[in-house]
């Protein structure tokens, strides 16, 4: 084998272990626990975009994972309801999809939220 065979194998061995690793990494990141929510925990959101909100419901989005006796998601699709500070019911639905961004720790655990959309009240379509 000439030398240049031995080195264009050690660099292939090397970047297939490179990728092995990172992919199993990802692999184990996306079903830890940790990274995994509950409903329970999902539904406890209370501030969307500055606004006070009470969520109503929110379900998970894709196979659950089943931790502690607990069924755990990475994403949630949920409603809340939310009004304007004169009014004293909800007139605003407020729809989101909920991403965690880490381990659930109390409402103020960080996540993300995408396809915000406000319906109903004063000037909300």
């Amino acid at each position: 084998m000439s030398f240049a065979q031995r080195t264009l194998g050690t660099a292939f061995v090397a970047v297939v272990a490179v990728l092995g690793t990172t992919v199993l990494g990802v692999a184990q990141g996306h079903d830890r626990p940790g990274a995994l929510w509950s409903v329970a925990e999902a539904e406890s959101i209370s501030v969307v975009r500055s606004m006070r909100v009470r969520v109503r419901e929110c379900r998970g989005l894709g196979r659950p994972v089943t931790h502690d006796g607990r069924r755990r998601y990475r994403h949630f699709r949920c409603l809340a309801g939310t009004r304007a500070p004169w009014q004293t019911y909800d007139t605003i639905a407020v729809l989101f999809v909920l991403h965690p961004l880490g381990q659930y720790t109390g409402p103020r655990t960080r996540y993300t939220l995408t396809n915000v959309r406000f319906i109903g009240g004063p000037g909300i379509p």
